[in-house]
């Protein structure tokens, strides 16, 4: 193959790596599935208390 056997080796495990991270990387819906979860990005969003206290915090130190 004109590589020696480190390179091939590398090669191999990049290249299996890469579609490791491909399938790996996507999400699968069911049609029910999809039509929540576009449903829930639609929605109103409503910070829950521990966001709430998170956001406080950080307009505090921004003022400062």
């Amino acid at each position: 193959m004109g590589t020696t056997m480190a390179g091939f080796v590398r090669a191999a495990a990049k290249e299996k790596a890469k579609e490791l991270l491909d399938r790996e990387s996507r999400l699968t819906f069911s049609e029910q599935d999809f039509c929540a979860f576009t449903n829930a990005l639609d929605g109103v969003f409503i910070p829950n208390s521990a966001l709430n206290r998170a956001l406080t915090a950080v307009r505090k130190v921004k003022r400062v």
